[in-house]
């Protein structure tokens, strides 16, 4: 499951993200368990960015923001080409986010 969205259409996360640019943000989830681990997740968002989140909101910069404990999502996501940014502090969530960031044209540049 993904979803996507615009981070300042929410001012209370993007008051605590402090972007200094317009961004989107993208979750997912996958829940099958023997699908978990597998590999599945960095292709599905590279294509999921490339052909929905991207061209939807014509904005070139996506945020994503995993829990600092989940190590595993950070690796994933560093194999789609996000990068570190900075550890937040999002108002109502147990644990920070390992804020991590990737543009348009840094996913088209890789191969995949």
């Amino acid at each position: 499951m993904f979803q996507h969205y615009r981070i300042g259409d929410d001012a209370e996360y993007a008051e605590a993200l402090a972007l200094t640019e317009d961004a989107i943000g993208v979750d997912l989830f996958i829940g099958e368990n023997e699908l978990i681990g597998l590999g599945h997740g960095p292709a599905m968002l590279r294509q999921f960015l490339r052909e929905v989140a991207f061209p939807f909101h014509h904005i070139d910069v996506c945020v994503i923001g995993p829990s600092v404990h989940n190590l595993a999502a950070i690796r994933a996501y560093e194999k789609v080409g996000f990068r570190e940014l900075r550890e937040v502090h999002v108002p109502d969530e147990p644990d920070p986010e390992f804020l991590m960031r990737i543009t348009a044209h840094e996913l088209n540049s890789l191969q995949s």
